[in-house]
């Protein structure tokens, strides 16, 4: 646009606004500063009206937990701690923390030791080590068997699915062995000190122990028999031998 034509809207303009008394002319110029502010003031409020909500609601929050702090505070000032303080309270609770962390990493320790239910190879070497450390601590091993839900089962070599459903339907939530065996004293405690040893957890959780008073001696057929007082009493019994006195033992073993 050249000089002459933006001199032409210039005057145009001009002589537009002195068509105006002064009193319009600054209703005019009011109207339009009044427009330029709403207009701006419209602008900023939309998004620091979200602010302002925001920073409302925080001081909301901060002023409720200050409020539940100093109730804390006073609850704690109040407790009756028997008149032991604080400060012995909190070694006291650091104290159990730690040991409850040696606990732990115990228990971690001896899970790991629990024979696999899959691991048939490994479940047949634990039993292997229950067989020796039994005869080592002078015992007669009379039958070591698994105990299914099913007593019918007994007899079945285990599986997977065998022990996993055992373990389920007892409270230890393990497979469990059965032990039968005639003992003296000192080879059942050899036994049961050596159990902890081996490298696969065997935890006794249920025994039944009975005193027999006999002699063991060899019928006709060379098998082993036991002799009770009462066949000695018997004069002229030919099976007749010293009296003997051992342990029956019948133990569960979580394995």
């Amino acid at each position: 646009m050249t000089a002459k034509p933006l001199a032409k809207v210039f005057k145009q303009i001009t002589a537009f606004w002195n068509r105006f008394s002064r009193a319009e002319r600054h209703q005019i110029v009011g109207a339009i500063c009044f427009m330029i502010a709403l207009c701006y003031g419209l602008f900023l409020w939309q998004p620091n009206h979200k602010k302002l909500g925001d920073l409302v609601y925080k001081e909301q929050k901060q002023k409720a937990r200050e409020r539940k702090t100093k109730e804390a505070d006073k609850a704690l000032q109040n407790l009756n701690l028997n008149g032991v303080d604080m400060l012995t309270v909190s070694r006291d609770l650091t104290q159990v923390r730690a040991s409850l962390a040696v606990q732990m990493a115990e228990l971690k320790r001896l899970l790991t030791r629990f024979t696999p239910i899959e691991d048939l190879e490994t479940l047949q070497s634990l039993k292997s080590d229950i067989t020796r450390l039994a005869e080592n601590g002078d015992m007669e091993i009379i039958a070591l068997e698994h105990i299914y839900r099913d007593s019918e089962a007994r007899k079945r070599p285990p599986t997977p699915e065998l022990l996993r459903e055992s373990s389920m339907s007892n409270p230890y939530k393990r497979p469990l062995l059965r032990l039968k065996a005639r003992a003296s004293y000192q080879g059942l405690m050899a036994f049961l000190d050596g159990l902890p040893k081996l490298p696969r957890v065997a935890a006794p959780v249920w025994s039944d122990i009975g005193v027999k008073v006999g002699s063991v001696a060899a019928n006709t057929q060379g098998t082993t028999s036991i002799v009770t007082k009462a066949e000695k009493a018997v004069p002229g019994n030919p099976m007749a031998a010293p009296p003997k006195q051992w342990l029956e033992v019948e133990i569960h073993l979580a394995i």
